[in-house]
């Protein structure tokens, strides 16, 4: 057999226009073990464990901290306060267990108590919670997300879908306003009320192109759904996103709709309610809600090629949250959740296609189980169980599998039962497949990796695949089993993980320093002119083995909105803030590289929290107690923490308040 495992470095991958036919669908329920959520399937990445150690602390002071149900790996996500108490939702995975929404009593910030828990539906997950007051009620809103398993052979999953509504003006004894509003699941949502009292709540949908929904909940009993749009409309009518080739880059290449923030942009006695909306792949995107009935598409990002930290191209994109901030909102501190670190590819002589590893499977990688797979391949029919010819006598390594018929894993393990040292799905050409791709759930003992339809030909070495003929048209016949294919490498390179940009907020073009040397660049509508990575974002030694190292959620400083508060999964709390003219290359041993913006303050769990030692933040949520500002995060294993944010006893460490060397 024709096969060697090899240690070295792999070309940089360029990513070709083979993204650009993917679906246009956030999530797929098939029952042959495609991840049927993929906004979930992004916290279910197979190779981040352990997590990054204590370094240099600073800035934020713990006050208290509440463990809520017990430490529990992965259990805790979003965070939000109201009135002296906070409100912590589960995330549910893998067990899908009722967890629900956890009530804590921070009135006093030293010591905060769970007061109480409200269950989630049987089957379904609560991922996203807001709290804010309707009339002269408190209403808890929480999301719903089906996570059981599939029901029966319909494309369904078990458990319920929508928002509910939840009166918590007594926060020790809450009860239901509506449960199970709207048919789709929901992801997130964003509450806010005008000077008439009307209160509107921004939705986010995890099926359809138009996944974005306003809902008039100003008599929360009996809310409304009042407007649907979304990337599927603006499409249509906006050349902006349409001519946009960003739509879909890098390992999970999508433009779907994450999480959403909105704000009175009028800090006078007017109003004018703006959105921010985090797209994934198509960037960031900003509307006009002033009329819930009609509101405006104003712009979108796009993201610089090269990526300015990482130096891939095209970037990896991932817009994930994002919040208006500056003086008058004159900027969007914007984030991208990031969490594989490697761009995979199987490479056949000068050309790549860009895949998808498997979940319970060796994974392939720097610092991965296999750096390096080379092997010939062969095509294997769609592999479901039975004696394939083995893969000594084919002459090939490389098992070359159609979509379809049977489970992801069966394909694989029948494909190592064969001999063969790993496997590489292609999609089937039924309706919505085709050229999409999807990440699979599998368990095998061999590698297993997913490209789109005409990757699978290409690799098998066939001409004449055209995207647009499938389904139907005129595409060539697949070949017989044991055809064999090219000689293919699978391999993966070092992309980073997802960091912060900072964006133009104003409607004219601004000038922005590009260091202390006195050169600067002109930046427009939603342009980039600032950026801030921790240094262990762009360091191939932490791939793998160090947890997840990128951002997730963020909220301005009320204090000082050039100042944001970061929720860095393995890497802590962070503050960060904009002062124009600093740049970081990591160089001198900054421990960041940035642009722009200047790292204030940092927390990562050390040795004396013992179990507690080391982080996972997820949520992040500004509130005030008793005339005192608190910044609350949470922890996915260890619940609630609520920090102080001050710089006055680190002037010492990364120039909190002195002056900052480029």
């Amino acid at each position: 057999m024709l096969r060697t495992y090899v240690w070295r470095s792999l070309p940089v991958i360029a990513l070709s226009a083979t993204l650009t036919t993917h679906a246009l669908a956030d999530e797929q329920h098939v029952a042959d073990g495609d991840k049927a959520d993929n906004k979930h399937l992004l916290h279910d990445t197979p190779l981040p464990d352990g997590h990054v150690p204590a370094n240099v602390n600073y800035g934020f002071t713990v006050i208290g901290r509440d463990t809520l149900a017990g430490i529990s790996s992965g259990l805790y996500t979003d965070v939000w306060a109201h009135d002296g108490y906070a409100y912590v939702g589960t995330f549910e995975e893998p067990t899908c267990d009722r967890s629900g929404v956890f009530i804590s009593d921070i009135r006093d910030p030293s010591n905060p108590v769970k007061i109480g828990m409200i269950k989630s539906p049987p089957q379904t997950r609560v991922n996203d919670v807001k709290v804010t007051p309707v009339g002269d009620r408190d209403v808890l809103i929480f999301t719903l997300e089906p996570c059981g398993p599939l029901n029966g052979n319909s494309s369904k999953q078990l458990g319920q879908s929508g928002i509910s509504l939840w009166d918590v003006t007594n926060p020790a004894r809450p009860h239901a306003i509506k449960q199970n509003f709207l048919d789709f699941p929901v992801h997130n949502t964003f509450p806010w009320t005008t000077a008439n009292g009307e209160t509107y709540l921004l939705v986010v949908d995890d099926v359809n192109i138009n996944d974005l929904h306003i809902v008039d909940m100003t008599k929360p009993q009996s809310p409304k759904l009042i407007t649907t749009t979304g990337i599927g409309t603006w499409l249509d009518t906006n050349p902006e996103i349409a001519n946009d080739e960003q739509l879909f880059m890098g390992t999970f290449a999508a433009p779907l709709l994450h999480d959403v923030w909105v704000n009175d942009m009028d800090p006078g006695p007017g109003e004018n309610w703006q959105a921010v909306l985090p797209y994934w792949d198509a960037g960031f995107i900003t509307l006009d809600v002033n009329d819930p009935y009609n509101p405006v598409f104003l712009g979108d990002s796009t993201y610089p090629d090269p990526d300015p930290v990482h130096g891939i191209s095209p970037p990896e994109g991932n817009a994930h949250a994002a919040v208006f901030g500056g003086p008058n909102f004159d900027k969007i501190f914007a984030g991208d959740e990031d969490f594989d670190s490697l761009f995979t590819a199987v490479i056949t002589g000068s050309d790549s296609y860009p895949a998808s590893q498997g979940s319970d499977v060796p994974q392939i990688g720097p610092g991965a189980d296999i750096e390096v797979l080379e092997a010939q391949t062969a095509f294997v029919g769609q592999a479901c169980g039975g004696s394939l010819t083995p893969a000594a006598d084919v002459g090939a390594g490389i098992a070359l599998v159609e979509r379809g018929g049977c489970t992801f894993s069966l394909k694989a393990q029948t494909a190592e039962a064969a001999g063969y040292d790993a496997v590489v799905v292609f999609n089937s050409d039924a309706p919505g497949n085709c050229d999409a791709s999807v990440s699979m759930l599998v368990e095998a003992g061999i590698p297993a990796l997913f490209v789109p339809r005409s990757s699978g030909f290409a690799i098998l070495g066939i001409d004449g695949y055209d995207p647009e003929q499938c389904p139907g048209g005129t595409n060539p016949d697949l070949p017989a089993a044991d055809t064999l294919g090219q000689f293919a490498t699978l391999g993966a390179v070092f992309d980073g993980w997802g960091y912060l940009h900072t964006l133009n907020n104003t409607s004219t073009r601004v000038t922005v320093p590009l260091g202390m040397g006195g050169d600067t660049v002109t930046v427009d509508y939603l342009g980039e002119m600032g950026y801030y990575a921790p240094a262990e974002v762009t360091n191939p030694a932490l791939a793998a083995g160090a947890g997840d190292l990128t951002m997730h959620n963020l909220e301005i400083d009320p204090t000082n909105p050039d100042r944001t508060f970061i929720s860095w999964y393995s890497l802590g709390m962070r503050a960060v803030e904009w002062r124009p003219g600093h740049l970081h290359s990591n160089s001198n041993g900054e421990g960041v590289v940035s642009w722009n913006m200047h790292e204030v303050g940092r927390f990562i769990a050390g040795e004396e929290y013992g179990e507690a030692a080391g982080s996972n933040f997820w949520g992040v949520h500004v509130t005030e107690i008793d005339g005192e500002q608190y910044i609350l995060g949470t922890d996915r294993n260890t619940g609630l923490w609520i920090f102080q944010w001050s710089c006055e006893d680190a002037t010492d460490v990364l120039y909190c308040n002195g002056p900052v060397t480029p």
